[in-house]
């Protein structure tokens, strides 16, 4: 299940308990915080259809916000505020401490050159990645191009030097492209698995801008 299907599926059970059981502003509370509660999985390593089977069928999602909230007292709002359910004290977690901030701050030139190393080692690490697999098609097409044309010329060495030399030029090029058809098979792999990792890696860093825009 994909999130967006999570999340509509959600969506509509809470909707329809809203405003008898569910406020529309605990409801809205409820989606973030399980949205967010995926996207942290997803900036863990897992897949979206990972995330989102860790975080639960939306049938169990639903019967634990209601439970949660139908064990507030309606007639108690500061008992409401303050109960520890899931989506009430989800803005409690994104406090921050006075002191963690200042030494962020102060320590601020060591991490930020700390990151940029480590950007800087990670795209390395891809132009190293994308340059073997550059490096294995032309591999691949020098052994298809080779193989092709000592297949051609063992007819014009049979007419000129005899079946030994016919027979040798023609066995080379079936081995040439034999290998061509390994390296082949090996260049699709290759190539899909860097495509996915750099698709993956650059989605990982664009949800952590995203993020940020929607928590500013």
């Amino acid at each position: 299940m994909t999130k967006t299907v999570f999340l509509r599926t959600l969506s509509e059970k809470l909707v329809s308990f809203t405003p008898e059981r569910i406020s529309p502003s605990d409801a809205v509370r409820a989606l973030n915080y399980y949205e967010e509660m995926i996207d942290d999985r997803m900036e863990d390593g897992m897949s979206e259809e990972e995330a989102v089977a860790a975080v639960g069928h939306p049938d169990d999602v639903f019967r634990a916000v209601l439970a949660s909230l139908s064990a507030i007292p309606k007639t108690e709002p500061d008992r409401a505020a303050r109960a520890p359910d899931p989506v009430a004290s989800e803005p409690e977690r994104k406090k921050r401490s006075p002191w963690l901030v200042a030494l962020l701050i102060v320590s601020s030139p060591v991490w930020i050159s700390l990151l940029i190393a480590a950007g800087a080692v990670l795209f390395s690490l891809y132009v190293v990645l994308w340059a073997l697999i550059v490096s294995s098609w032309a591999v691949f097409a020098g052994l298809a191009g080779g193989g092709a044309l000592l297949i051609v010329s063992s007819v014009p060495l049979f007419a000129e030097n005899g079946l030994s030399a016919a027979m040798a030029s023609l066995g080379m090029g079936l081995a040439a492209i034999g290998l061509a058809i390994f390296f082949f098979l090996f260049c699709i792999a290759a190539t899909r698995f860097a495509a996915r990792l750099t698709v993956s890696s650059l989605r990982g860093v664009l949800s952590l801008f995203d993020r940020k825009e929607r928590r500013s």
